[in-house]
């Protein structure tokens, strides 16, 4: 299975959803990769980082870009973490996917990039993560309302605001916060 992490913009995220999801399918077993398509390279650092602290992470991270998306995915799962704004990018790394998860924060600005995103994704199987929430808001209701209200599968795991995973950068994540959930909703909704 291939799945994308896409938002048009940027510190929704992306990259922490991807190597979350990367490290819960390499625990579970499963052959596991992560293209890194963003020029900025944050998988490929934080890859960097972990394998000079002594503690790499369990699969391999590889910089990828919109030719090579397309001939990826030779793991039980492939990751594609995806860079903000970089149209052609984002559109061969949907087109490479099985599945799209588009993380936003509960926010009125982050959901405003969403639309566009879902529109590039309408071909495939896709699903609003929400991630930095703090649980239990009028705010992270209202977001879910707008999005249930415009016909949008928004995934029922939802990512909590903590400062933990924030942190986890340059480390091999080893609470999952949710994501280990995420991962098995994925696999299910997509059966």
């Amino acid at each position: 299975m291939k799945i994308a992490v896409v938002n048009t913009k940027g510190g929704v995220g992306k990259t922490t959803t991807a190597v979350y999801l990367a490290t819960v399918a390499a625990s579970q077993g499963k052959s596991t990769e992560l293209l890194d398509a963003d020029p900025q390279g944050s998988a490929t650092s934080w890859s960097d980082i972990a394998a000079e602290e002594g503690t790499p992470l369990p699969f391999p991270v590889t910089p990828a870009n919109k030719i090579t998306l397309g001939r990826a995915g030779q793991q039980e799962l492939t990751v594609i973490d995806t860079p903000p704004g970089a149209a052609d990018v984002i559109q061969a790394a949907i087109d490479a996917a099985d599945v799209v998860v588009v993380p936003t924060a509960p926010s009125g600005l982050d959901l405003q990039r969403v639309w566009p995103t879902l529109e590039a994704a309408a071909h495939k199987p896709a699903g609003v993560l929400i991630t930095s929430a703090e649980l239990g808001t009028k705010l992270l209701e209202l977001t879910k309302e707008t999005l249930e209200a415009e016909g949008v599968f928004v995934f029922e795991n939802i990512i909590g605001k903590r400062q933990a995973i924030r942190q986890a950068f340059g480390t091999v994540p080893s609470n999952f916060y949710g994501y280990r959930d995420l991962l098995d909703e994925i696999f299910e909704v997509t059966r």
